[in-house]
């Protein structure tokens, strides 16, 4: 339950806060901890000048390179936003580490908790004593007892620096050091095997502490099962297949699977590739060390078993949000299924499905459902038929679904603007995109005698009666999706709207609209007329491909700050009120939350590409619009490259903007010469599309003139007005 350092690059609630009824996203609480406003240098730094000259001298340089590596990573995870810190799952797991930890107060002090805003079933430790756990493995967990063998067994990594000690034996390897020597084929698998002993170190020695506490031996053993069942999600319950349904609409049973897929354990029999051992054997292995040992008087729950409940309820809500953000629909489909069961009023649950199947439709719309839709057979249990039904649903059918149930949603929580948009969006949609006519759906339902019309003598209809009757019986589930709704004035007035703007569609032709579509392209980012933006996470980097460690951390660290300094100075010059949101130095939480936000609905956004399609972020930053009196938001950023004298070739570079990695597709030739890639991107966070996308390579000659020109012509073509 540990990622090795290795993995890790490559990869707000008060004890008495909010009740789920009004659940809004988890948001960290409190004062912003001290280590995330001290420059990583600086703690690198300290941590240096601890290291002990004695010892082989190869060893020595490793644990340097560990030390910047370790810290840089560390304290980018936390200054990107996805780190949850003092609200009420941190300190949950922070009153079960008191209880573990109650004869070991110093090394308690130590350490200090955080969450990850992730589903993924994860948790691992640092070398620095921060402690990692996952929103998905919360939200897996059954009773508070697995919670502190888990964190048992972090404390371990941490007290026995396995982060530290697992870099150095990797560099080992990579060498061919000591009883390395003959085995440099082997590298990979000796890295492996030697991370396998660090964790059954941590479960053995983990023991020790959770022993010493008086929580149940028997869920040591059921620890190992959230392990196989990762996979699986919160439960496995029939999805009904009329959920969506009601007397006038019925979805066909040719999109529901008859035979779902049988639940199945990871099987990791063969963990000679893997950096953790097999789980039947680490299962094995604690069950051996605790034999004999009574369960006398144990308990599943130390704390309040309610508080858990909360706590696992609050993290079940955060899936449905993180699934939805990063857009797999069909597993947030179910887990706010699942949730509404206990909770059938849930707003949040019920927007977080509207706004799945407002995405879904839009990507079926698009041809690129795959994108968004893992394939059903690779899923197991009851989810598989939530899966199944968005592949296999037809697009007109879905859009009509979409429809139908936004615009019944819009009717429930009348003063939701959130709701309003998409609803009308996916109207919009239904009438441009998937090819549904008003005159597809009727406005009345069928009379008696106009469902009996099938048991008529049909010798006695015309060919037309024969095909109209035909396209009214129930077998055309979509016919009277719409009646209720067509009693709402606002829903024709847009569908007549629609209906018209696709004949002028029609008349026009779709090249028209391409044209058009290129010259807004073509006019991105000139002459904006904005007077006030606020800049996002700015950030710099150099990286020279000539060193082992390619990221120059320190160089980077300060040419951020001036970065921030010259935007600043610029965007005076040119009179844009300028505000910046920076991930360096935190000055309240209130920041920290609304950086976080903002980057989620960036990173969202560039998943999107060009769908056209309303963020599901955008349900919680419409907020900082009017916090900040502006719409304006953007991400810039400055990456420097050196590179060899006279080797030559391509280099896919992927841009890490803001810690959240998102990948641009610029390529760099690499020359002897310094490159520099700079970007702005400015978005109005209350819509979609991108007022600015400006993307400039240079060779870079003068490093100080050159930011200077380029972030002043950023922000006057921001101020300037465009000429009518």
């Amino acid at each position: 339950m540990r990622f090795s350092l290795a993995i890790c690059f490559l990869l707000s609630f008060q004890l008495n806060g909010q009740d789920v009824s009004n659940f809004d996203g988890l948001k960290s609480a409190g004062e912003v901890p001290e280590e995330f406003n001290i420059l990583s240098s600086e703690k690198v730094k300290q941590e240096k000048e601890s290291i002990s000259n004695n010892g082989n001298r190869m060893d020595r340089k490793s644990t340097e390179r560990f030390i910047l590596e370790s810290h840089y990573f560390i304290d980018k995870v936390l200054s990107n936003g996805a780190i949850l810190y003092n609200e009420k799952l941190c300190q949950y797991v922070s009153k079960v580490a008191d209880e573990l930890l109650k004869d070991d107060l110093e090394l308690r002090k130590k350490l200090r908790f955080y969450i990850i805003k992730s589903q993924s079933v994860n948790a691992f430790a640092t070398d620095r004593g921060s402690i990692f756990l996952t929103v998905g493995l919360l939200a897996q967990l059954e009773n508070e007892a697995q919670l502190a063998f888990i964190l048992s067994h972090e404390i371990v990594h941490y007290k026995n620096s396995h982060s530290r000690t697992g870099y150095v034996e990797n560099e080992r390897i990579e060498r061919g050091d000591g009883k390395y020597q003959r085995e440099n084929w082997n590298k990979e698998l000796n890295k492996n095997k030697y991370s396998k002993e660090l964790e059954l170190e941590a479960d053995i020695e983990g023991l020790t502490y959770y022993l010493k506490s008086n929580y149940c031996l028997e869920e040591l053993n059921s620890v190992f099962y959230i392990l196989q069942y990762a996979h699986i999600p919160i439960d496995d319950v029939t999805f009904d297949t009329n959920y969506f349904n009601d007397t006038h609409f019925t979805l066909s049973s040719e999109y529901f699977n008859k035979e779902l897929s049988p639940i199945e354990a990871i099987d990791d029999e063969d963990d000679q590739y893997l950096t953790h051992p097999n789980i039947n054997k680490r299962r094995s292995v604690v069950s051996s060390e605790i034999e004999g040992k009574s369960n006398e008087g144990r308990l599943k729950f130390i704390n309040s078993e309610k508080e858990f409940n909360d706590v696992r309820l609050l993290a079940r809500f955060e899936l449905s949000y993180l699934f939805t953000k990063d857009r797999m629909y069909a597993e947030s489909i179910y887990n706010s299924y699942l949730l509404l069961k206990d909770n059938p009023t849930n707003k949040f649950l019920k927007t977080n499905i509207a706004y799945c199947l407002y995405a879904l439709a839009k990507y079926k719309n698009e041809g690129r459902i795959y994108k968004v839709l893992t394939d059903y057979d690779k899923i197991q249990g009851q989810s598989q038929q939530v899966h199944y039904l968005f592949e296999k649903i037809e697009g007109k059918t879905l859009n009509t679904l979409v429809v139908k149930y936004l615009w019944e949603l819009k009717q429930e929580f009348k003063d939701d603007e959130f709701i309003a948009t998409i609803a009308k969006d996916a109207l919009h949609e239904l009438i441009l995109e998937s090819g549904a006519r008003k005159l597809d759906y009727k406005k009345v339902f069928p009379t008696n005698e106009d469902e009996n019309v099938s048991e008529k003598n049909s010798s006695n209809l015309s060919k037309y009666d024969k095909i109209i009757s035909k396209s009214e019986s129930p077998e055309n589930e979509s016919a009277y999706a719409f009646v209720k709704l067509f009693q709402d004035g606002e829903f024709n007035d847009l569908i007549n709207k629609y209906e018209k703007e696709y004949v002028e569609k029609v008349k026009n032709g779709d090249e028209d609209e391409e044209e058009m579509s290129e010259r807004k392209k073509n006019k991105i980012g000139r002459a904006l007329g904005i007077d006030k933006v606020v800049m996002v996470s700015p950030n710099y980097k150099r990286i020279d491909l000539r060193k082992k460690i390619n990221e120059q951390y320190e160089f980077s660290e300060s040419r951020k700050e001036d970065f921030i300094e010259i935007n600043e100075k610029c965007a005076k010059k040119t009179d844009v009120e300028l505000k910046t949101i920076s991930n360096t130095y935190f000055e309240s939480t209130e920041k920290y939350n609304d950086m976080s936000l903002l980057n989620d609905w960036m990173s969202e956004r560039f998943d999107h590409h060009n769908v056209h399609i309303y963020p599901y972020c955008k349900l919680f930053t419409d907020d900082l619009a009017k916090k900040y009196n502006t719409n304006y938001f953007g991400w810039t950023g400055m990456y420097s490259l050196r590179a060899r004298k006279n080797k030559w070739g391509l280099i896919a570079v992927s841009v890490a903007i803001y810690g959240i990695g998102i990948p641009m597709g610029i390529y760099y030739a690499v020359t002897p010469e310094n490159h520099t890639f700079y970007y702005t991107y400015l978005v109005d966070i209350t819509n979609y599309d991108f007022l600015m996308a400006k993307e400039d390579y240079v060779k870079m000659k003068d490093y100080d003139d050159l930011m200077k020109s380029y972030i002043y012509d950023t922000y006057n073509q921001i101020k300037t007005k465009r000429d009518n």
